[in-house]
């Protein structure tokens, strides 16, 4: 089982074991392997998929 560790631009940890993505109206939501739900305004900039680690690009801005 793959599950990835979610980073901002600061390298800091948003999200632990996470096992699905989803992208929604400018907003990510990371589903760990429990099943709880993170959410993230702005855009995945890299997946490293041999590493496990997605990098995030986050904004300020509530999506519309």
């Amino acid at each position: 089982m793959c599950l990835s560790t979610v980073y901002n631009e600061k390298r800091e940890v948003l999200a632990k074991n996470v096992a699905t993505v989803k992208a929604e109206k400018g907003r990510l939501i990371f589903t760990d392997i429990l099943g709880i739900p993170t959410a993230v305004n702005g855009t995945i900039e890299k997946v490293d998929l041999m590493e496990n680690e997605i990098f995030v690009a986050q904004s300020e801005k509530q999506p519309a």
